[in-house]
């Protein structure tokens, strides 16, 4: 079975990341540039059946592209990861973070939280916080959303996309009676 998430990519922002966070003190191991996104919502294991019911439930989902100011750092404790994120977000990204977790319920997938903190982690098994790191100032372009695995090979975990789906805002439909005088 695979372990499953929903996460922005931030391929095209990683060297940036990477490059920024380099030059600072992290605690613990750096999560390797291949692996940055900004996660959506932790699904946990799926079989075969259960993603491709996941995936087809996810075909019609809609939000538009979006822009994120990757400009704090934060600690999760429990997780002992460090991470990068945004002060402010835009409404659309709660929504479809939420709606994907949603439809992954409906499976039976999750792990039952219902906050959403967006973050791209960049250090994971760090055995404290980070003393207080001047933030970033960065900006993820966002036009798709993918559905990953986690693979552990014996050099480390890799994230692999199954399928990704461009962010499109719902259109309108007019009526076309509508239209005519």
């Amino acid at each position: 079975m695979a372990k499953l998430f929903f996460a922005l990519p931030a391929e095209a922002l990683a060297p940036d990341l990477v490059a920024w966070r380099d030059q600072l003190p992290w605690p613990g191991q750096p999560v390797p540039a291949a692996n940055l996104h900004l996660t959506l919502a932790f699904l946990g294991e799926a079989d075969q059946l259960t993603t491709t019911r996941l995936m087809a439930a996810v075909e019609r989902q809609h939000c538009p592209p979006l822009t994120i100011a990757l400009n704090e750092t934060g600690w999760f404790g429990r997780a002992k990861a460090a991470w990068v994120g945004p002060t402010e977000w835009p409404n659309e990204l709660t929504v479809l973070a939420r709606a994907l977790r949603r439809h992954g319920e409906k499976l039976g997938l999750g792990n039952g939280e219902q906050g959403y903190r967006p973050h791209v982690t960049l250090s994971r098994k760090a055995g404290e916080a980070p003393e207080a790191l001047p933030a970033p100032d960065l900006v993820l372009q966002a036009d798709s959303f993918c559905l990953y695995q986690s693979v552990s090979t014996p050099q480390g975990v890799s994230y692999e996309p199954i399928a990704c789906w461009p962010l499109r805002a719902r259109i309108k439909e007019t009526n076309s009676e509508e239209l005519t005088p």
